[in-house]
């Protein structure tokens, strides 16, 4: 258990659900992702996953032929790709707008024009490439700083969020009233993905390995460090326990929220 949730009780501070902000920093696949949607309907608020964002430049980076990919992976990428993909964004006459969910949806919609991103990076096929890129656009402090004034923004338009990413409770929105860090094994990362993303290798053998790589290269970059506020849980045995186990990791973050907080 985490010491945060063994912090003497406190009278509860009231409030309002427009101005409330939970950040979920963490590893590759430990629930970050469900949680987020399970909390924003318990609480009734809005899911902002900083990864669309990316992963959309990442999708236009290989539109626009800025790197060189196979059928599923990055084969070449230039020395000077993070410039490249901002002068490519700067030059376009459309930007990406981040908008109010569908209705009886979380999702915050990421769109260029009328591109719905998220929904084209669910069936574009080269997810490896989309994977390996989003990494490096994610550690570019360039790239970042323009993005930051992007999500910045739209935490103020949506009201109430939940933000996903990597290091949204530290340089992000250091100030949100609830940080959350969840990490899981390789190894337990690995199945959950066979299982659930439509994406993987299908094999936990070779999910494993990826997951290793990608973590540490993330690490390197340092967009796996934890905010020193955040409550920090290894959710392995969670989602090793799939639906129950996730249930009982969203009721275990629930109860320290609620220990915590009146929303209204």
């Amino acid at each position: 258990m985490n010491i945060r949730e063994l912090a003497p009780k406190q009278a509860k501070e009231h409030v309002d659900r427009s101005n409330f902000v939970i950040t979920i920093d963490g590893s590759t696949t430990a629930g970050k992702r469900l949680m987020a949607e399970r909390l924003a309907e318990r609480y009734d608020l809005t899911v902002l996953n900083t990864g669309t964002s990316i992963r959309a430049i990442a999708l236009l980076a290989i539109e626009h032929k800025l790197v060189n990919t196979d059928e599923t992976n990055v084969t070449s990428i230039p020395a000077d790709f993070s410039e490249r993909v901002l002068t490519m964004y700067e030059a376009m006459p459309q930007k990406l707008t981040i908008t109010k969910p569908r209705k009886d949806e979380r999702n915050a919609r990421v769109l260029l024009g009328t591109r719905d991103m998220r929904g084209e990076l669910l069936t574009f096929r080269k997810t490896k490439a989309i994977d390996n890129l989003s990494s490096i656009i994610a550690a570019s402090p360039a790239i970042r700083a323009k993005l930051y004034e992007h999500w910045r923004e739209a935490v103020r338009q949506l009201g109430g969020v939940v933000v996903i990413g990597r290091k949204t409770g530290i340089d992000l929105i250091p100030d949100a009233q609830v940080k959350l860090y969840l990490f899981a094994s390789p190894e337990a990362s690995a199945v959950y993905r066979v299982v659930h993303d439509p994406t993987a290798l299908l094999t936990p053998t070779t999910e494993e390995r990826y997951i290793r790589e990608r973590d540490g290269k993330d690490r390197e970059r340092g967009l796996l460090d934890r905010p020193a506020d955040a409550l920090v849980i290894d959710t392995s045995d969670y989602i090793k326990r799939n639906a129950k186990g996730l249930t009982d990791l969203e009721q275990r973050i629930g109860k320290y929220i609620d220990s915590k907080y009146v929303i209204s």
